[in-house]
């Protein structure tokens, strides 16, 4: 059995791994504002959203589609709000 500390060991490089992906999903957030704002298009696109969402789904286990599908619709928050040039 592995230790608590192994455990969290773990968790802390996966966490280090997220916050690299985030970023790089933030910085293309950017870009995509500037080009939507350069098209005139809205930053909302539900529909894209929505296909977002159940790609996710489709490469997750079902145990975990609540909370995937939460995730993914902060995540985008996040991102439209980027994408508004508000920073977050």
């Amino acid at each position: 059995m592995q230790t608590l500390e192994i455990l969290r060991t773990e968790i802390d490089a996966i966490d280090r791994e997220l916050v690299a992906l985030f970023e790089r999903r933030m910085a293309i957030a950017t870009r995509i504002g500037e080009a939507k704002a350069a098209a005139g298009v809205a930053v909302l696109d539900e529909a894209r959203e929505q296909r977002v969402v159940e790609n996710a789904l489709r490469h997750s286990a079902p145990e975990n589609h609540a909370a995937i599908s939460a995730f993914m619709r902060n995540l985008m928050e996040l991102s439209r709000a980027r994408q508004r040039g508000r920073g977050v």
